[in-house]
């Protein structure tokens, strides 16, 4: 299990609320490690950046190549970084690429969130989609439709005014703007646009269609996806099932920051089928049943010894958070907030303790991992998949680019479901 040149796979679930914090484990040699390995000798190092294909910086917009493929089936595939976690994304944007292309919604099929082939349109948080990605994807299926027009047009010798666009087909109108017998599909028209046409950037100039002209975009549209979901057909992370899968869960300190002092793992052999892991203050198990698994933690739990600081209570958790917080001197570098106070002729003062709240999403943590050779490809939930990404590479010491993401359409984070440990956790049993 501490090697990477098979193929291992295993399903990770666990109800660890995650916080927006940096990566907690780091599988790494240490220096004293890593010179008993090299032993005697010369080493040179060399540094070269990520390069990630079809992957640009965020903020970019994407060429068409990078947004949109057309099928041979007539279906047009759609990328996006973006996650659905039940705000309804995936219709909302399947309805702006339809809309944008001339086609019907059942011809758009998205991916989202699988860091191998999608543009990076960041992740999904602070209703960002509307007003960022949104006119992302519009601008790049424009781009597209527009091209497939010019390659039309000069197909047939006539000027754009003269095409008419229905349901992903390409129509030549008489001068009485009647249609014709001669139609062209999009797939008909891919040839006759330069592949440096598609994979450069939008050109300027690109129009989206007016709010008054939209047929889909708007308009009531059924749930894409709905009925798998209704029907259970959905596969959610902790659905997913791979060959030889394995089930796996970690033992948890019992307090934030706690260090492992002693531990007999030698107690979880006594079980067939389970592996124990250590490595550091990491101790996982896996086996064929999460009930395995758990028998094994139980067992190694009762001969653990932990140390940890004083940590804060419910009735002390509130003076902590004030004693620790930072002040980003907003209020003050404006100078308005301490003015209005001193020119109040009656200020009032007072101070409200509620239960702490913290970000509890829909469904438990759950991760699949899938190791081959030094290729790791991870299905989990969340709405960050290039910060999990990097976060997996950054523990394992690997380049981001043999580190794949994918997340199905999972439950609801609420702003909770930004970070990845148990991806990492999942990766490392």
């Amino acid at each position: 299990m501490n090697h990477l040149d098979d193929t291992r796979l295993l399903f990770l679930e666990t109800e660890r609320y995650e916080l927006d914090e940096p990566s907690f484990y780091q599988f790494r040699m240490n220096r004293r490690q890593f010179a008993q390995t090299l032993g005697a000798g010369l080493m040179l190092c060399v540094f070269t950046p990520n390069m990630l294909a079809q992957r640009r910086g965020r903020g970019s917009t994407p060429a068409p190549s990078e947004r949109l493929h057309i099928g041979q089936d007539g279906i047009i595939t759609v990328l996006t970084s973006k996650v659905e976690v039940g705000q309804g994304s995936r219709t909302q944007i399947t309805q702006a690429a339809a809309e944008e292309l001339g086609v019907p919604v059942h011809r758009i099929r998205l991916i989202m969130a699988d860091s191998s082939v999608v543009p990076d349109d960041g992740g999904t948080a602070g209703s960002r989609t509307t007003p960022s990605t949104i006119p992302s994807v519009r601008q790049g299926c424009a781009a597209a439709r527009e091209m497939l027009l010019q390659a039309a047009s000069k197909s047939l010798e006539v000027p754009m005014s003269n095409l008419i666009l229905k349901e992903g087909t390409v129509i030549l109108s008489d001068e009485l703007s009647q249609p014709s017998s001669k139609t062209f599909d999009y797939i008909d028209l891919v040839k006759g646009v330069s592949d440096n046409a598609f994979q450069g950037q939008i050109p300027t100039g690109i129009l989206v269609k007016p709010v008054d002209t939209w047929e889909i975009m708007g308009m009531e549209v059924p749930k894409v996806d709905g009925r798998a979901i209704v029907t259970g057909q959905h596969r959610y992370p902790s659905d997913i099932v791979r060959p030889k899968m394995l089930h796996g869960v970690v033992l948890r300190p019992p307090a934030y920051d706690a260090i492992l002092k002693t531990i007999s793992i030698e107690s979880a052999n006594t079980i067939d089928g389970v592996i124990a892991v250590k490595d550091g203050n990491f101790v996982g198990f896996a086996a064929e049943n999460q009930w395995l698994a758990r028998e094994a933690r139980s067992k190694v739990a009762a001969t653990c010894e932990w140390t940890q600081e004083d940590a804060s209570s419910s009735a002390t958790l509130a003076q902590t958070l004030r004693d620790q917080a930072r002040s980003s001197g907003r209020i003050n570098s404006r100078g308005k907030g301490s003015k209005s106070l001193e020119d109040a002729s009656r200020t009032l003062k007072s101070t409200y303790l509620i239960t702490y709240v913290q970000h509890a999403p829909m469904e438990p943590r759950a991760a699949v991992a899938e190791w081959e050779g030094e290729q790791l490809t991870v299905w989990t939930g969340t709405q960050q998949p290039s910060r999990v990404q990097s976060q997996l590479a950054e523990a394992f010491g690997l380049r981001t680019g043999s580190v794949r993401v994918i997340v199905p359409d999972t439950g609801g984070g609420f702003g909770g479901k930004h970070t990845g440990e148990t991806a990492v956790e999942a990766a490392r049993l």
